[in-house]
């Protein structure tokens, strides 16, 4: 085992803790989060406050509600932007795209930059309560090799439903790389039936 695969065995089980505890966000006007050093500021608002009393900010993965066709991201097998969007419209209110990713599909964002205050991740899915999506994260550039990361098996809910709180939990190793490192986020369905995501927001801030 790597060191750095050792490290994310350790992270795995404090984040399995993290997640357990947290809180579990209408949309709001966004402001901007204070960038960690190396990453760029990003504007956040409070996507899942409505559902379950999630009120941290988060700003959208790289266009994380595919208004923009799944621009920057890598897609595997069937895979399509589709006309559909969570019917909250958290991200503005005049989406109207999602991605719907058929078995055997995957679909991975553009590096991003994250610190270590960037904890945990969120979006909408729409499958069969019978499908699980796995959820993965690429590191890129320092720790490249280590394999993909799986942060999460998020069960499928037969309706339009935010996931829970997803801890990212590579973002410790961020502290050894300056504060800044760029990671991508893996989306995979797992079992029969096709699932739909949409608005992928990621969390810039530690709970206080």
């Amino acid at each position: 085992m790597t060191p750095i695969a050792a490290r994310c065995r350790l992270l795995l089980t404090g984040a399995a803790t993290l997640a357990a505890t947290a809180l579990l966000a209408a949309p709001a006007t966004a402001s901007v989060a204070p960038a960690a050093a190396g990453c760029p500021e990003t504007p956040v608002v409070q996507p899942f406050a409505q559902f379950d009393g999630d009120d941290s900010d988060y700003f959208l993965a790289p266009d994380g509600g595919f208004e923009n066709g799944a621009a920057g991201w890598t897609l595997h097998g069937q895979t399509a932007v589709t006309q559909d969007n969570e019917p909250w419209a958290v991200n503005a209110a005049g989406d109207a795209a999602a991605l719907r990713l058929a078995p055997g599909s995957s679909a991975t964002t553009e590096p991003f930059c994250i610190g270590v205050e960037h904890r945990s991740m969120r979006f909408f899915s729409n499958a069969a309560s019978s499908s699980t999506m796995n959820v993965d994260v690429l590191i890129e550039g320092p720790g490249a090799s280590q394999p993909a990361v799986r942060v999460a098996a998020v069960r499928g809910s037969d309706a339009w439903a935010p996931s829970d709180i997803v801890p990212m939990i590579v973002n410790e190793l961020a502290a050894e790389q300056g504060n800044a490192m760029n990671v991508r986020l893996r989306f995979t369905p797992h079992g029969a039936g096709a699932w739909t995501i949409d608005d992928v927001f990621v969390d810039p801030y530690r709970m206080r």
